[in-house]
């Protein structure tokens, strides 16, 4: 199964709780049996690991907001609160000047209603190149994931959405950090075998 056709296969699974792919025969005369709550994030966080989790290496700085819920600077505060638990420059997406840089990614958590759920999407976009063309340049979604909510709770959402995103972000940069650790380690060693000056009497 090539990359393309897992992704698109983990992404049907996780967005609309489709069961198990059958033989044809299966599945026309067996009963479609949807996902539990539980199931549906399970393979979200599969498609989020092992698919997307590699688009966050790297990333220097992010911008951020909420849109879609009416009282949304608290909201905008509680994702702040969170992210800079990755360390790098944060930058509210609305109030960003000519110059702020580095931002990388545009990190956007959307509320919005279904027939019978409230749902909490966060979308990373990211400038990217295209595979048939590296020479297009074009924005597009590198990183999402969702939560089912009570309308009275966006603030766990929030929450739960940002958290998993720099557990993730965190991940994906773990390598870097101690590349960068092992590099101040040998920098330290290197000073201490310089020999030191004597004091001048």
């Amino acid at each position: 199964m090539t990359l393309n056709h897992k992704l698109a296969s983990l992404l049907l699974m996780a967005s609309v709780g489709a069961a198990v792919s059958a033989s044809p025969v299966q599945a026309e005369n067996a009963p479609v049996v949807p996902l539990s709550p539980e199931e549906i994030q399970a393979k979200r966080k599969e498609a989020r690991e092992s698919l997307m989790l590699p688009s966050l290496e790297g990333i220097r700085g992010i911008a951020y907001r909420v849109v879609g819920y009416k009282d949304y600077a608290p909201l905008e505060s509680e994702l702040h609160s969170i992210l800079k638990e990755a360390g790098v420059p944060l930058f509210v997406a609305t109030k960003l000047k000519p110059g702020d840089s580095p931002v990388d990614a545009i990190l956007q958590i959307t509320f919005y209603k279904t027939a019978n759920h409230t749902i909490a999407e966060l979308s990373l976009r990211q400038w990217v190149s295209l595979l048939r063309d590296p020479k297009s340049k074009v924005q597009a979604v590198t990183y999402t994931d969702k939560v089912f909510l009570s309308a009275r709770e966006p603030k766990e959402a929030v929450t739960k959405l940002g958290q998993d995103f720099v557990h993730d972000f965190l991940k994906a940069n773990a390598t870097k950090s101690i590349s960068k650790s092992q590099k101040d380690s040998r920098r330290e060693a290197s000073d201490n075998k310089k020999p030191k000056k004597s004091a001048k009497k």
